[in-house]
């Protein structure tokens, strides 16, 4: 008998105390705060940053000519439009991609430190 009532006590005392600890996890999830905690970005991982997209823009600036044409497809344009004018605006924004990438491939170095490291293409990636 007192070996069962020795196993309630310990399981009373083992409620009790996650029933205290789960009350306490509210408080810990209201202190976090992720800016204080991520440290911000140096001057060199900016420019590794802006290098490593401009790397990606040249490899890929070509991809710009296939991804307008599957954007204006699903636009639902015509078969001329898509034939006629998407290969010309995705030639044009792969070589605006590909310059783009030369330039921020050439200019990460001698960035100023407190601007210019952000993308001058929009999206940053093409994928």
């Amino acid at each position: 008998m007192e070996t069962r009532r020795s196993m309630w006590v310990k399981m009373g005392v083992i409620a009790l105390a996650v029933a205290i600890g789960l009350q306490a996890m509210p408080a810990l999830a209201q202190s976090y705060d992720p800016a204080d905690e991520i440290p911000k970005p140096t001057g060199f991982e900016k420019g590794l940053t802006k290098f490593g997209r401009g790397l990606s823009n040249i490899m890929l600036g070509w991809a710009e000519i296939p991804v307008t044409f599957d954007k204006k497809l699903k636009e639902g344009k015509p078969l001329g439009y898509l034939l006629g004018v998407a290969p010309v605006l995705g030639a044009a924004r792969a070589f605006m991609r590909t310059g783009t990438g030369v330039f921020e491939a050439i200019t990460f170095p001698f960035s100023d430190r407190s601007v210019n490291y952000e993308a001058i293409l929009k999206p940053d990636y093409i994928f």
